[in-house]
């Protein structure tokens, strides 16, 4: 999960600033760094939501019942 969250905020950085960029280059709109960090934090909290949620589906994947009929009890 640590990857996966790193593997996002170096992506989400670079993109956020890319972007940020060519809209100051080419539209003349300054976006200033408060909203650039808060799309960042925000593109995290997503991931780690998403994240969170794939580890757990994984973890109740492997996970046997206990009312199987097959089984003797």
């Amino acid at each position: 999960m640590k990857k996966i969250l790193l593997v996002t905020f170096i992506t989400a950085l670079v993109l956020v600033n890319l972007l940020a960029f060519l809209v100051e280059r080419f539209a003349e709109v300054p976006i200033a760094f408060m909203f650039r960090f808060a799309l960042i934090v925000g593109i995290m909290f997503i991931t780690a939501i998403f994240t969170g949620a794939a580890a757990l589906l994984g973890f109740f994947e492997k996970e046997k019942p206990n009312n199987d009929p097959d089984q003797p009890s």
